[in-house]
């Protein structure tokens, strides 16, 4: 087996499993806020004195939040380009369920790391299979 074939028998197992999605898997009930969104992919922009811009992929501002926790929730609950997204009020709950999910996504990482590392000992390439698997599936994880 090649990297290649790696890649894609893990694109495959992880959509047949059916990914969680988020934050519906991962989020309690709360207050939350609703935001329209573009229904494109949105990049973290620059820190302006503590708040972080949202930015499309043409570079254009799409908003500002107040915290990274809630730009890194916006990122992972635009995995499907949605034009309507509720955030969760309290920062709190916005940071327990940005960590459930980074959780959840280190799981996936950790079962293709034990699988490339049985297949592939001593080869040093996993962070780009990694980051290849994800892009497949538009998955991100942020640090």
């Amino acid at each position: 087996m090649d990297e290649k074939n790696f890649i894609s028998l893990w694109v495959k197992a992880l959509n047949d499993e059916s990914i969680k999605i988020f934050p519906e898997d991962f989020a309690a009930a709360c207050e939350c806020q609703n935001y329209t969104l573009p229904g494109k992919s949105l990049l973290i922009g620059k820190d302006f004195f503590g708040e972080y811009e949202l930015i499309s992929a043409e570079g254009l501002e799409v908003l500002r939040v107040n915290s990274y926790e809630k730009a890194k929730f916006f990122i992972y609950a635009n995995r499907s380009k949605p034009k309507h997204l509720s955030v969760p009020i309290d920062n709190s709950v916005i940071k327990d369920t940005t960590t459930k999910y980074e959780k959840y996504l280190n799981s996936i990482i950790k079962r293709i790391n034990q699988d490339y590392r049985k297949k592939f000992s001593g080869s040093k390439n996993f962070t780009e299979i990694i980051n290849q698997i994800f892009n497949h599936l538009n998955l991100v994880r942020l640090k």
